[in-house]
């Protein structure tokens, strides 16, 4: 009996070798990789919401990646702990200090943000706030949290709170006097739950600490690979220049004085008209309850006076914008005696 032994070409094993690989990968982007997360807007929305703009971006390394992801939303400090003991294998996002790295994987940076303290101008002032930030005094911070490490070291000593929304009505409430946060989360949070008292809070001048945010891994075999694989999606990507992965700061919209237009004793008739100088004005007639968005107030609205007979500056006239009714869009002029700000 004659055996034929064929010797394969090494074109040949080396396709086969790649084949293999490619197969593995599929295999690999076939299982959903748990990604633990909780709601931080604008950066993480609550679940059953658009993602949020961090989730965005690793929505697409993950893609890049090719891998799947299931987001699970579980406190932050819950979330590092499972990570950190090897129950979970992933979570996002994170800032990297020296005792985290000592306890996680982290990817590269995925995107960067400012953080600042904040204090509430009801109760101190901006020298006031400086003093107690000093002195390590009065802080708030959110339990699981960082906020870069020249904050962290700031903040060692505050008190404790389950969440940005409970620390911040601490702040309110003058539980607190400075609260550190990420400023687009401050801003998002104002603008959403806080939004007639977001004028009072301001942040302390030259305290700020820029610091990137990452996936975090568990330290195993399985964790390694995916941060690999992460790394490797977000320098293609950061190559390719894809607008796409920066994140862009929220930016919480500049106050505007919305108002109701009421009647005034003595003038049971609210006018607007279309000028201030009686060339070729026009007058119209505006019901009670109007809503008008305030354009630009007469400049003796905005300065003292060094007495007290004020009547003239109610009869002052201010621009506005009709908001509703039947001269909605109009841009009048309106005695400041009819202006009630909402």
């Amino acid at each position: 009996m004659t055996v034929k032994i064929e010797i394969l070409s090494p074109r040949f094993l080396l396709s086969l070798a790649f084949s293999l690989t490619i197969a593995s990968s599929i295999n690999i982007s076939h299982a959903n990789e748990k990604i633990l997360t909780n709601t931080w807007p604008p950066y993480i929305n609550p679940a059953g919401q658009p993602l949020g703009s961090a989730a965005d971006i690793l929505e697409i390394v993950f893609r890049r990646s090719n891998l799947k992801k299931d987001w699970q939303y579980v406190p932050y400090e819950l979330a590092f702990f499972e990570v950190q003991q090897g129950n979970q294998l992933l979570s996002y996002p994170y800032f990297k200090t020296k005792a985290r790295q000592d306890q996680v994987l982290f990817s590269d940076p995925i995107f960067t943000v400012s953080s600042r303290v904040f204090y509430n101008r009801q109760f101190i002032n901006q020298q006031q706030a400086r003093q107690q930030f000093a002195k390590q005094q009065r802080i708030g911070k959110v339990a699981g949290y960082s906020y870069g490490e020249s904050l962290d070291a700031a903040t060692a000593q505050a008190t404790i709170y389950s969440n940005e929304k409970r620390a911040l009505r601490a702040l309110f409430n003058r539980e607190i006097d400075l609260l550190p946060m990420t400023e687009s989360v401050m801003n998002a949070i104002l603008s959403s739950d806080f939004n007639d008292q977001q004028q009072l809070i301001r942040p302390l001048k030259d305290v700020t600490d820029i610091s990137s945010l990452h996936l975090i891994a568990a330290k195993t075999s399985a964790g390694q690979a995916v941060i690999e694989r992460v790394n490797l999606a977000l320098a293609a990507l950061t190559e390719a220049g894809l607008a796409s992965i920066k994140s862009e700061p929220f930016d919480a919209p500049a106050q505007v004085d919305i108002a109701r237009l009421i009647t005034a004793e003595g003038y049971p008739t609210i006018l607007g008209q279309t000028s201030v100088d009686g060339h070729n004005t026009q007058f119209y007639t505006l019901p009670q309850g109007t809503t008008a968005l305030v354009m630009q107030w007469n400049k003796n609205m905005l300065m003292p006076s060094n007495n007290d007979r004020l009547y003239q500056h109610m009869m002052d006239l201010s621009k506005v914008v009709i908001l509703n009714g039947p001269h909605v869009g109009k841009e009048l002029y309106v005695r400041n005696m009819h202006i009630e700000l909402r």
